[in-house]
């Protein structure tokens, strides 16, 4: 099964509605690095007009350094708004889970979902097996439930930190299984309630494409898990 248009339709309706949201961060992200770089730089080029140069040749050294450093965090920045694109096709193609994953929570982590709230950790030994899957059901039944978990903590005014564990492996020959749970301390999350929209049309999406997927949100814990059938080994004759 593909997915059907309707589900396409509310799935570009909640990008359209995530991207607005992390607007703010991807600007406030990306003007960092670009303000202290053009700060570096207007040093720099102060630095090289004043005589005795030699003098100041190690100064000049650790400004350049910074320069590149920031000019790195810029590049790593926009890799990871690039493969956004790709990780929310609707198309099926070949997923790599250590990658996959780890784009996953650096995105997040870029404020775009979450900075300061949430500490993630990713998992992903023993080695888990590519498959063939639609990036969007993933990145959607990953993420829905997350930012149910965000938007719950925001209403409850938590100030607290949640850790969050990403973690992805095999299940059987080909089977790939990824996990998401966070462990925020019981007493300070009592107050956090919230709810997984489109719930319905995510068990829709994912039993029509063969997936297994289940996922609650109790108290400011939460809990995602899905599972997506590989490609088997084909059996040799005798």
């Amino acid at each position: 099964m593909e997915l059907s248009a309707a589900l396409l339709e509310l799935a570009a309706e909640r990008s359209r509605n995530t991207v607005g949201g992390m607007l703010g961060g991807i600007v406030h992200n990306l003007n960092n690095p670009v303000h202290a770089l053009a700060m570096q730089a207007e040093l720099l080029q102060n630095a090289l007009g004043r005589e005795g140069l030699d003098t100041e040749r190690p100064k000049l050294q650790e400004k350049c350094t910074r320069l590149q450093r920031l000019a790195q965090e810029l590049r790593i920045q926009l890799e990871t708004l690039a493969w956004r694109d790709i990780y929310v096709s609707p198309e099926r193609q070949l997923i790599d889970p250590v990658h996959y994953g780890s784009w996953l929570l650096q995105f997040w982590q870029g404020n775009l979902l979450f900075k300061h709230s949430i500490s993630p950790t990713f998992i992903s030994e023993p080695q888990p097996p590519h498959v063939q899957a639609i990036p969007l059901g993933l990145t959607w039944c990953l993420e829905e439930p997350l930012s149910a978990l965000v938007r719950a903590m925001q209403s409850a005014g938590f100030e607290g930190m949640v850790d969050l564990v990403l973690e992805c492996g095999p299940v059987s020959d080909s089977d790939l299984a990824i996990r998401m749970a966070t462990h925020p301390p019981r007493e300070s999350t009592a107050a956090i309630h919230g709810e997984i929209r489109h719930l319905r049309e995510l068990q829709e999406m994912t039993t029509g494409l063969g997936w297994s997927w289940e996922a609650f949100l109790e108290q400011g814990e939460l809990a995602v898990r899905v599972v997506i059938p590989g490609k088997k080994p084909e059996q040799r004759g005798d």
